[in-house]
């Protein structure tokens, strides 16, 4: 049976869930991609008939306007199965998160102290149910701000006269937009999960300090580079939040552990 020790040792780096983040990031950039090849299939195909009927033609009319509607509807329509999928994971990702995160904060109490620590979890269930509903939420943003924003550059280019070939080179070179948006939202938010997972457990415990940590790579932004090993209240963050709440932030908190005694939580040896 190993010594209780009062005061803790070195811990253990905690680490990133990067496999989850990058996981996360493919599913989602599939989903973008399969949104881009409806609006090949559905839009882009109909090119040759978003012309306007004659100088007198108007948006309420039932010439153009309404076959670049009636295009987009079905293009939105035809993804709603895809969005459902997608939504469906969303748990699963957010329950992987927790688990990763977990494991990481027992090594670190085991590391530092020689022993294992039990603390029900009674919030666990509140924090990612209220991950998923903000990903879902995220989620279906993708195809409604991208088509809706098509929707009307496409109308506008037809009033403007652009010929169709134009046109479809130039609705091919905006479907960076949602994969774009699918990179950012994936990072985003496992980090951000991540980082409030981090939060709950070691304040539960009665940690009320950490050292900031970052990955010091390229991605790292300059100011949380000046932050590292710098020692922060969890009452008392920063001016862009904790590690892991400025967006895309993959920084975790190292926590400035208590004397064993101090800890609030089952001591399992």
């Amino acid at each position: 049976m190993p010594a209780r020790r009062n005061k803790p040792g070195k811990p253990r780096k905690w680490l990133y869930p990067h496999a989850i983040e990058r996981e996360y990031e493919r599913l989602l950039n599939e989903y973008a991609l399969l949104l881009t090849q409806l609006v090949t299939e559905h839009i882009v195909s109909q090119v040759e008939q978003f012309r306007m009927d004659g100088i007198e033609d108007i948006p309420e009319s039932t010439g153009w306007y309404e076959r670049i509607r009636q295009a987009f509807m079905t293009t939105s329509v035809l993804f709603i199965p895809t969005t459902e999928r997608i939504i469906r994971l969303i748990a699963d990702v957010a329950r992987q998160v927790s688990a990763f995160n977990k494991r990481q904060f027992h090594q670190v109490i085991r590391s530092a102290y020689g022993v294992d620590i039990f603390k029900t979890e009674p919030w666990l269930k509140d924090v990612l149910d209220i991950y998923e509903a903000n990903n879902i939420k995220l989620i279906r943003s993708i195809p409604q701000q991208y088509l809706d924003s098509l929707n009307g550059k496409v109308v506008n280019a037809v009033r403007t006269g652009m010929p169709p070939k134009d046109l479809a080179k130039y609705i091919k070179k905006t479907y960076k937009v949602p994969a774009n948006r699918a990179k950012l939202i994936a990072r985003d938010q496992i980090a951000k999960l991540n980082g409030q997972l981090t939060k709950e457990r070691q304040t539960r415990i009665g940690v009320t300090e950490y050292r900031w940590r970052g990955m010091l790579d390229e991605r790292e932004r300059d100011e949380h580079e000046e932050r590292e090993g710098q020692v922060f209240k969890w009452d008392d963050p920063p001016e862009d939040g904790h590690p892991g709440e400025p967006i895309q932030c993959r920084c975790y908190a190292e926590a400035v552990l208590p004397g064993l005694d101090d800890l609030d939580a089952l001591i399992v040896h």
